[in-house]
């Protein structure tokens, strides 16, 4: 049953792709580059987004050049390349497709979520004390997999639509390092105290490691979810200068004119 609603799901989240080719119109574009001072990026330009302030413009970074030898830089000319890919301008321009894939995405990270939730204060003994945590596990786990694949799925979609943007957005980096740290503790607590299960299954309270596990896995994701909420605010975009020097650092921001 949970194979068959994956699937179901999956295409219903690929649908919207196909969706890419019904554009806004043209004039929408042409107002939203005037608004904003943005030349066209691609061959239709980006007329999804500039109207909301989520496009960096790159006259306030340099993608080459001396100065540009870190890491964080180093992924700069990549990110700008998908930005300008026929599919990324298609998506971000779609009349349809982003906003269906965005509410797939709140709708799936609201089941993987509150199931995690509900685990997480098992594992705490907050709640369903009487309930064993294998049969707490059998019952919600697939739906979170479930949960947890479409969402990923639907991020990486929306990832591709404004990768750039994306990826030099200090929350969406603060969200990354949270979710490996997320999944980290995933993987202890089933490689660990999970493996013994049965010696604690009946406890209302369970031992010190699992309700450890539980809160950072509460916790974690807590901040995971607000940090995906703030990426849609530009506080801190690289077309915001002068920003803090560790602003610039955190977000691989090159400002006009800098040598370093």
């Amino acid at each position: 049953m949970q194979r068959r609603l994956t699937s179901s799901l999956a295409a219903f989240l690929l649908v919207p792709c196909c969706l890419v080719a019904a554009p806004r119109e043209a004039s929408v574009g042409e107002v939203g580059r005037r608004i904003c001072g943005i030349s066209d990026l691609g061959s239709g330009g980006w007329a999804g987004f500039d109207t909301f302030g989520k496009i960096v413009p790159l006259g306030t970074m340099r993608l080459e050049g001396d100065g540009n030898k870190g890491v964080g830089t180093s992924f700069l000319p990549f990110f700008q390349r998908l930005a300008d890919s026929a599919w990324s301008t298609g998506l971000h321009e779609s009349r349809y497709a982003y906003d269906l894939i965005e509410s797939v995405h709140v709708w799936t990270l609201c089941l993987f979520f509150g199931l995690t939730v509900m685990f997480d204060l098992r594992l705490l003994g907050w709640t369903m004390r009487k309930v064993p945590v294998s049969e707490v596990a059998r019952r919600l786990l697939p739906w979170t997999i479930v949960g947890f694949v479409i969402m990923v799925m639907s991020g990486a979609l929306l990832f591709s639509a404004i990768p750039l943007r994306s990826y030099q957005n200090i929350f969406f980096r603060a969200k990354m390092l949270m979710l490996l740290l997320a999944g980290l503790n995933v993987w202890i607590f089933h490689s660990g105290v999970y493996r013994r299960v049965e010696k604690w299954d009946l406890a209302g309270v369970p031992p010190r490691a699992a309700r450890v596990a539980g809160a950072l896995s509460l916790v974690l994701w807590i901040f995971i979810v607000l940090s995906g909420r703030m990426i849609a605010y530009n506080w801190f975009d690289c077309d915001r200068q002068p920003q803090r020097a560790i602003v610039n650092l955190l977000t691989s921001c090159v400002p006009n004119g800098s040598d370093h």
